[in-house]
């Protein structure tokens, strides 16, 4: 878990989590460091493969996060599986993980997200194996 950096007391970080396990984990290790603190995700899923066989897991790993932000799925080389779908994913985490889930459909989206509704003193962590450092990198120069 690497800092990004901070913004009106909102700390935005960096993690390669991409399964649940990992996830898990960051996120108890987070919560117990900062139980006051409120923890948004923001998660790129990881091959559709991944996500597919271990989606009950997936469902209920983001139990220790306020917001959890989906954001494409980054294939990492895979075809696009029919099996898929990002709305019933988004769903399923919500409902297991008794959070609420928000989809966004790009960079700009997850950037206009932020514009609109951080408030001050939460956690960011952007999960993923994909694209998604890129993503709260570029959050520095836009929020």
């Amino acid at each position: 878990m690497t800092k990004v950096f901070s913004k009106n007391k909102n700390d935005f970080y960096d993690d390669y989590a991409h399964h649940p396990t990992e996830i898990s984990s960051i996120l108890e290790g987070v919560h117990n460091v900062n139980s006051e603190r409120k923890i948004i995700s923001v998660f790129e899923p990881h091959r559709y493969s991944r996500v597919i066989s271990l989606k009950k897991q997936f469902s209920k790993c983001f139990s220790r996060s306020s917001l959890v932000i989906i954001c494409p799925l980054y294939a990492a080389g895979e075809r696009r599986n029919p099996k898929f779908n990002l709305i019933k994913f988004a769903d399923s985490i919500s409902k297991n993980s008794k959070t609420q889930v928000v989809i966004v459909n790009n960079e700009t989206d997850l950037r206009k997200f932020f514009q609109k509704n951080l408030i001050n003193n939460e956690i960011i962590i952007g999960m993923g194996a994909g694209i998604i450092s890129k993503w709260i990198g570029g959050l520095k120069y836009s929020l």
